[in-house]
């Protein structure tokens, strides 16, 4: 059957007559397949977990883990080529201004020997080898200080991935926060509407004066003003959420509160910073050994391969290709106690390290002591909010009634009325406070 194009394939589907069962059957699956789009977004919702996984997946500081590795790997394949030959070719050209002669005075009668003449102008082409049979451990101790290296920079990358969650959770909670405030105020503007419909009834009437009306119409602007100012922020943090997770966060987006429980909150310290720490103090006393090495002799052999003029002959004026070969060995047994002195600015560095250490892990505990006393902080606050919001309602009631028979003007009502949208909205903060105040101690001890 012909149906206008205009129309979108779902009502095209559901226009089919079905003559059997198979077919009510296909004709079902067909709507809720092309239903499906419009269900998932409907019910779009993110958890704060999935946020975590989301940003440290598409966070492009985490392209450098794999850029590390590769880096490592090169850096040690050039270590490695100390261990093989290694080749230099070199030439040249001089121009003397005098050479080596050699005069020697006859006996008479003794005919005179013709000695050789050097020219004065000299060529050279080499080729020079050397291998290493023995450098002091020094390429060892390299390939080491390396491996600390990558380490140093992954771990310090994994601390920045690891701090993504902070600013994650900080956005996260303030649109949660604002969610729940637009709720309330939106409630409020009802309880508002419907009382300004009973005072414009009353001053139809001629039994309420209009400036009644006008003071619940302009506490409605004043309600429109705060709930737009509420929209607004919310799409900015929804947008800097967005951006952060590489994930779509709409208005429309439902933001799933965690489920913590707390059983004990004992102090643990798993910080990544200790590891990174630990890798540099490891690094520090591997330098103290690589100072030792500078007091090591070294051992290479090394070839010469030449062409030029003159030779090793040096009496030889014409062009003539060499060689050469041999071993040799260099050691510096002292150097003034430089290598004594570095071992104790090492030392130092290390205790600066440990120094650094200490202060972090002190700050750490105090942190965790605060989200402590946090955490105890709204719990206690909850409870009392229960019992203002029960109080606030039996208020809010009696001012009703007495506004109702006039007693009371709008005002002192819509004051009543805030107090009470204020009492639940502290509730509200306050819940959402404390699990937030869960989350930062579990941040802070890295059981996130």
């Amino acid at each position: 059957m012909s149906c206008p194009s205009s129309k979108p394939p779902s009502v095209i589907q559901m226009k089919i007559i079905t003559k059997s069962s198979n077919d009510q059957l296909s004709f079902l699956v067909i709507v809720v397949l092309l239903l499906l789009p419009f269900m998932a977004q409907a019910q779009d919702a993110i958890t704060l977990e999935f946020c975590y996984h989301q940003a440290e997946k598409n966070y492009p500081l985490s392209r450098q883990l794999d850029l590390l590795e590769n880096s490592n790997t090169l850096k040690v394949k050039n270590l490695s080529k100390n261990y093989l030959p290694q080749f230099n070719i070199s030439g040249g050209a001089s121009l003397q201004s005098d050479v080596t002669r050699v005069s020697i005075d006859f006996p008479a009668g003794l005919p005179s020997p013709v000695m050789p003449i050097i020219s004065k102008d000299w060529y050279k082409l080499t080729l020079d080898v050397t291998q290493s049979i023995y450098d002091g451990h020094v390429t060892h101790y390299q390939k080491q200080s390396e491996a600390f290296n990558v380490q140093a920079d992954r771990k310090s990358v994994e601390i920045e991935l690891y701090k993504l969650k902070e600013r994650i959770n900080h956005i996260f909670f303030a649109i949660v926060l604002l969610q729940k405030n637009e709720s309330l105020l939106k409630s409020n503007q009802e309880r508002i509407r419907a009382r300004l419909t009973e005072v414009q009834s009353g001053v139809r009437n001629g039994a309420v004066l209009e400036m009644n009306a006008d003071i619940l119409q302009a506490e409605l602007v004043r309600l429109d003003q705060q709930v737009t100012e509420t929209q607004m922020d919310r799409n900015a943090s929804c947008k800097m959420l967005s951006e952060l997770i590489a994930y779509p966060v709409s208005d429309t987006t439902s933001l799933v509160l965690p489920d913590v429980t707390l059983s004990g909150m004992p102090f643990e310290n798993k910080r990544l910073e200790n590891e990174l720490f630990s890798i540099q103090r490891s690094k520090v006393n591997l330098m103290r050994n690589m100072v030792t090495t500078k007091w090591n002799p070294k051992i290479f052999a090394y070839g010469q391969a030449g062409y030029g003029r003159p030779g090793l002959n040096m009496l030889d004026d014409s062009f003539k290709p060499w060689g050469l070969f041999g071993a040799k060995l260099t050691w510096s047994p002292w150097n003034w106690n430089q290598n004594k002195n570095e071992k104790q600015l090492l030392a130092i560095q290390n205790d600066m390290l440990q120094s650094q250490q200490d202060t972090f892990n002190k700050n750490l505990k105090i942190s965790s002591q605060k989200d402590i006393s946090e955490v105890l902080k709204f719990t206690e606050l909850l409870t009392q909010d229960e019992q203002i919001i029960a109080l606030r309602v039996k208020i809010t009631q009696t001012a009703s009634s007495q506004f109702d028979n006039g007693v009371i003007s709008p005002s002192d009502y819509i004051l009543r009325l805030n107090e009470e949208t204020q009492s639940r909205l502290n509730l509200e903060i306050h819940k959402i406070q404390l699990i937030k105040a869960k989350i930062s101690y579990l941040y802070t001890l890295v059981k996130l």
